[in-house]
C-alpha cells in the first residue's frame, strides 16, 4: 500500500437479502485530502462509509488504513484506527445539551467536568463550525441544520484523522455550507485531515474536493480527480442518462393580465409558539392558477411557518386568507383541504407519509371517507385500485403498492405524498423543499411533475432555499427573510448572486 494514502480498500462487497450492495469497491483516500463520493441513493455510497465506519461488517474484501490491514466490525474499531462518521440522519440526543452530544463517546471524561467547564470544551469546536449557540442548550431546541453541524462538531472532538460527511450539507443554505467548507479546507491545509465527503450536490464536488469517485448500483464507475472532469461526465456516470434528460427548466410563462388570483395573502402575521419558529410578519403575496410563485429563502427564515400557517397549523394573529374572493381562517389542514389547499411538509418522513402504512394505505389518506363503505368498513380494493394508477402516473418505484412506504426512497416517498395531494382534489399546492434529500435522477422526476401540475392549471407555491429550483421553475419568486418577505421578482434575467444578496440580507 502507498504511503500517500490513509486509507484504502480492495473488493469491499456487502450483501443483504436479495441485494448486494457493495460489488467489489477498490477506493483510497489520500492523506489531507477531500474525496467526494457521489451517486444515486441506493448507489451504495452510505453502505460503503458505514462499512469502514464498523456499522455494517464487509462480507468480502480488505481494508488497510496508514498502511497496516485492519478487520472493522463494529464503530468502536473504527474510532480505534481514526475513523469518524457523520451520519446522513442525524445521530445525537435530543434531551442532552450540545456539550453533552460533541463529547457523547467520552461520557466517562465529561461527567467528571462541571457544566462550565463542558461548555467551554465544546464551545471550541462550536467556534471551529460557526455555530453560534450556548453550548448548555438542548439539541431538541435546534433547527434539523444545528443539530447537523453539532454532529460535525462531535467528529472533531473525536480526534480523528478521516472524517466520512454523509450528505452533512443537504439541509443546509449556501452560507453554512461556505462556513463548512472553510473548516473542512482549513482542517486539510493546517492538520492534515482526510474527508470522504458524500453529496447529492455536483457543484458541492468542484468547490471543495480533490478527488470524485461515482458509485451507480453497488459499483464504482470511475474516480478522477476533479480538475479532470466535468458536470457531465459525473451525471452522466451517476445516472447512465444523457444530461438533458436530467435538468428540467420551465419556459412556459402563465399571462397573468386580466386574471383574478386563486390564493391572496394580505397582512399576514403569526405568533411564536416556540424558541426556533420564526414568526411571519406583514406577508402578503397572491397567486394564480397555472402559477408555480416560489418562496425562496433561508433555513429558518419563515418558509414553513408560512406553508402551516396557510393550513391553519401557525396562530394567525392578524391578516386575511382570500381563496377566490372569500375569506377564510383554517383551523387545520382538513379545514385548510375544504377550501382546496393543500400541504406537502418539508419534512416528509414525520408529516408526509405514515412510514408503517402501506403505499395504498398512505395515497387515499386525504380522502379515506370516500373509500368506505358507509361509514366503518374500508373498501381495500378501491385504496389499490386508485393507488396502482398514482403509481403508474408518477413513476412511484417500486410499484407494488403492499410495500411499506418506510421502505421506499425518499424521492418515491415524496411521489407519494404528491399522489396523496392530487387524490385530494386540492387545487392550491403548497411544496415545502420537495427536492430535499433526494437523488439527482428522481429530483428531475419531482421537479418535473411539479411543472406539468402548473400547466394543468394548479396553483404551486414552491417553498425551497434551493435557488437553482426557483430559478428553474417558478413565474415569480419571492424571497424571504426573517418571516419578511422582502421582495417579489418576476423570474426573467435574474441571477444566482442577486438571489444570494437578497437572501443573506445584503440587498434592500
Amino acid at each position: 500500500m502507498s504511503n500517500n494514502y490513509i486509507l484504502m480498500t480492495k473488493g469491499l462487497v456487502k450483501k443483504f437479502p436479495g441485494l448486494i450492495a457493495l460489488k467489489g469497491i477498490d477506493f483510497e483516500l489520500k492523506r489531507g485530502e477531500v474525496h467526494a463520493i457521489v451517486g444515486q441513493n441506493g448507489a451504495g455510497k452510505s453502505t460503503f462509509v458505514k462499512v469502514i465506519n464498523g456499522v455494517y461488517v464487509a462480507d468480502e474484501g480488505k481494508i488497510w488504513i496508514k498502511g497496516s490491514e485492519v478487520e472493522i466490525k463494529s464503530p468502536v474499531d473504527a474510532k480505534k484506527y481514526g475513523i469518524s462518521l457523520i451520519h446522513q440522519e442525524t445521530m445525537i440526543i435530543p434531551n442532552l445539551t450540545i456539550a453533552e452530544n460533541v463529547f457523547i463517546s467520552k461520557l466517562g471524561f465529561t461527567n467528571r467536568l462541571n457544566k462550565k467547564e463542558l461548555s467551554e470544551k465544546a464551545k471550541y469546536y462550536l467556534d471551529m463550525i460557526g455555530l453560534k449557540k450556548d453550548p448548555l442548550t438542548k439539541v431538541k431546541d435546534l433547527r434539523v441544520v444545528e443539530q447537523q453541524l453539532v454532529q460535525f462538531a462531535r467528529a472533531l472532538a473525536e480526534n480523528a484523522d478521516i472524517i466520512c460527511i454523509d450528505e452533512l450539507t443537504s439541509a443546509m443554505n449556501p452560507f453554512e455550507t461556505k462556513r463548512v467548507f472553510e473548516v473542512i479546507r482549513k482542517l486539510k491545509e493546517e492538520r492534515s485531515y482526510s474527508f470522504i465527503f458524500i453529496t447529492h450536490r455536483i457543484d458541492e464536488v468542484f468547490e471543495i474536493a480533490d478527488r470524485v469517485t461515482v458509485f451507480r448500483e453497488g459499483e464504482k464507475i470511475f474516480t478522477k480527480n476533479v480538475s479532470d472532469t466535468d458536470h457531465k461526465e459525473i451525471v452522466s456516470a451517476m445516472t447512465g442518462r444523457d444530461l438533458k434528460d436530467i435538468y428540467v427548466y420551465r419556459t412556459k410563462r402563465i399571462d397573468r393580465s386580466g386574471k383574478k388570483p386563486i390564493l391572496k395573502v394580505i397582512d399576514l402575521s403569526t405568533q411564536r409558539k416556540t424558541s426556533v419558529e420564526t414568526e411571519l410578519k406583514n406577508v402578503s403575496f397572491e397567486v394564480y392558477e397555472g402559477e408555480i410563485f416560489a418562496v425562496l429563502g433561508l433555513l429558518g427564515a419563515g418558509k414553513t411557518e408560512l406553508g402551516k400557517a396557510l393550513i391553519g397549523e401557525e396562530k394567525i394573529v392578524s391578516g386575511k386568507i382570500m381563496v377566490n374572493g372569500e375569506e377564510i381562517r383554517p383551523k387545520n389542514p382538513a379545514h385548510a383541504l375544504n377550501h382546496g389547499i393543500f400541504y406537502l411538509p418539508e419534512d416528509r418522513k414525520r408529516y408526509g407519509v405514515v412510514p408503517e402504512l402501506r403505499v395504498y394505505e398512505n395515497i387515499p389518506l386525504p380522502v379515506i371517507k370516500m373509500f368506505a363503505r358507509g361509514s366503518v368498513i374500508r373498501s381495500i380494493s378501491k385504496e389499490k385500485n386508485i393507488s396502482i394508477e398514482w403509481v403508474k402516473k408518477l413513476n412511484i418505484r417500486p410499484s407494488n403498492v403492499d410495500y411499506k412506504t418506510k421502505n421506499l426512497s425518499g424521492g418515491n416517498q415524496q411521489k407519494v405524498i404528491i399522489a396523496k395531494a392530487l387524490e385530494s382534489k386540492a387545487k392550491i399546492l403548497i411544496f415545502d423543499e420537495p427536492t430535499f434529500g433526494i437523488d439527482i435522477a428522481t429530483k428531475a422526476d419531482v421537479r418535473r411533475i411539479i411543472s406539468e401540475l402548473a400547466d394543468q392549471g394548479y396553483a404551486i407555491i414552491l417553498l425551497t432555499s434551493d435557488i437553482e429550483e426557483a430559478l428553474s421553475l417558478a413565474d415569480r419568486i419571492a424571497i424571504i427573510n426573517n418571516g419578511v418577505i422582502v421582495k417579489i421578482f418576476e423570474n426573467t434575467k435574474l441571477t444566482r448572486e442577486e438571489l444570494i444578496s437578497y437572501m443573506g440580507g445584503v440587498a434592500k
